[in-house]
């Protein structure tokens, strides 16, 4: 067992034991693995079945950014502890600085204030480093440095989406990007406050398999017909699923009485699914077949049984349709939650392995709903999810984006129970602006990616059903938010 040492800061109030225990490590490959933390006389300790190097993550309060996931540069075992704000500052400074060097090489063009903050940054990072003999003095500067460098890490991102944008631009009026939202129910139901159709160029048509067969062996597809003939008239380019959601509130009932039954359960997702995509072949050029595969025991479902579910649903949607698209879905795609899983595979290896398969998979959906509770992510800034991206791009397939951010806090009676906004974990109280500050630079970034096939927010308007809190892009008052202009001005500007 391999054991790596980090000094905490001392007297500080700001860092609750509890934040740390969300703590993980990450080897080569990016992923984490399962590991114990211990925290005692001010070290914690984290306990793994390697001994190899390794980068160690945890929730840090950043001044004006929120507490954000963070990571140290790799570091080996040694006796001593290390001291754990130095080397988040030097991971952090070390991310930018190689991913800055990166770009320039490919051409990127900073701005003059880019490596100023940098120039600071390392600066702050150099006292930190060189001040040991003074906690107190060290760890101002280590905080500082953190800072500097995610400002920096801002800096960065602005510049190459706008250069990105600028590029792709350059060689074609518009881009091809789906820019889409979720129709979970009755299409009739959205609020009329939107230009649905004006602000939107795709439409996801959501149907979960708990509302298209509320009784065994009997299936509704009234609501999956309407929202198709309403995306098919108002001229949106059409995408349907998941199909199968490995989530209690998308599982019907009744398949709740053959929990543990692998044999039926699999034979259950295989008449639904090929009845699902027989019924509308021709008409759903791209199916998200199935989602949250192995994040977590459901149904009585091992890692593995869950795999050969998924593996056996995207068979059946090619076999019905095979000039349809059909795609596999991840929630939390950092991972962060295998550190306390003993699920092995992981969300990035898991699809790495289902590619392998040659099941005829045509591309990616990653769920991104950053700074809520479970299935949500913890929060982490632009630069990080630009990270993400380009690590899911090396499986060599289109990507396809469900995102969400909260516009409040506080009890929403239409979210699913148990699901809640991390307040603590945004630079402020979620409001409509800051929905709308944050959504517009992720979402402009994910559309700058040229791997990124399409974008789709995930929840219309908090007056309809959903699962993450506040989400909407319309709130219970029924008055669009902030972000819908800047959507629109997206839609009309730059997408075909």
């Amino acid at each position: 067992m391999g054991v790596m040492k980090f000094r905490l800061p001392s007297n500080d109030p700001a860092q609750a034991p509890p934040e740390f225990r969300k703590a993980y490590v990450t080897g080569l490959d990016r992923t984490p693995a399962r590991v114990a933390i211990e925290i005692r006389n001010g070290v914690m300790s984290c306990l793994r079945e390697t001994t190899e190097s390794g980068r160690l993550f945890v929730p840090w309060p950043i001044a004006g950014h929120g507490t954000l996931m963070v990571g140290t540069a790799t570091l080996a075992e040694r006796p001593s502890a290390y001291v754990l704000a130095v080397e988040l500052a030097r991971g952090k400074l070390n991310d930018i600085r190689n991913q800055l060097a990166d770009w320039v090489q490919m051409g990127l063009r900073t701005p003059p204030e880019l490596q100023a903050a940098l120039e600071q940054a390392q600066h702050a990072f150099v006292r930190a480093a060189t001040s040991s003999d003074r906690p107190e003095a060290s760890l101002a500067a280590a905080r500082e440095a953190v800072r500097l460098a995610t400002s920096a890490g801002d800096v960065l991102m602005k510049a190459y989406t706008n250069q990105v944008f600028h590029s792709r631009l350059s060689t074609t009026p518009r881009l091809p990007t789906h820019l889409a939202f979720m129709l979970t129910g009755d299409p009739t139901a959205l609020p009329p406050a939107v230009d649905w159709a004006r602000t939107f160029n795709a439409c996801q048509a959501g149907v979960s398999w708990r509302q298209v067969a509320p009784n065994e062996g009997q299936y509704r597809w009234d609501i999956l017909e309407a929202q198709l003939t309403w995306a098919r008239r108002h001229r949106l380019a059409i995408e349907a699923g998941p199909l199968i959601e490995f989530r209690k509130g998308a599982l019907p009932d009744w398949l709740w009485l053959w929990e543990g039954d692998f044999e039926t359960i699999s034979g259950l997702v295989a008449d639904y699914v090929r009845q699902a995509v027989t019924r509308f072949k021709g008409k759903v050029p791209i199916w998200h077949v199935v989602h949250r595969t192995a994040g977590g025991e459901i149904l009585g479902l091992n890692e593995e049984e869950q795999v050969r579910i998924a593996a056996r649903a995207v068979q059946i949607a090619r076999q019905a349709d095979p000039a349809a698209q059909v795609t596999i879905g991840v929630d939390r795609p950092w991972g962060e939650w295998m550190g306390s899983s003993h699920f092995q595979l992981g969300p990035l290896h898991l699809c790495d392995y289902l590619l392998r398969a040659e099941l005829g998979i045509s591309g990616l959906a990653l769920e991104i709903a950053p700074g809520y509770s479970a299935p949500g992510s913890h929060m982490r800034d632009l630069f990080e999810f630009s990270k993400l991206l380009d690590l899911y791009s090396l499986l060599n397939v289109p990507l396809h984006l469900w995102m969400v951010m909260p516009a409040g806090t506080g009890p929403d009676p239409a979210a699913e129970p148990g699901v809640r906004v991390e307040t603590a974990q945004w630079p402020g109280p979620p409001d409509p602006n800051l929905q709308a500050s944050w959504g517009s630079r992720w979402l402009a970034l994910a559309i700058a990616k040229p791997f990124v096939r399409s974008v789709t927010w995930l929840q219309p308007a908090d007056s309809l059903p959903h699962t993450y809190p506040h989400g909407g892009l319309v709130g219970p008052d029924l008055a669009p938010r902030p972000l819908v202009s800047w959507l629109r001005s997206v839609r009309t500007e730059t997408l075909a």
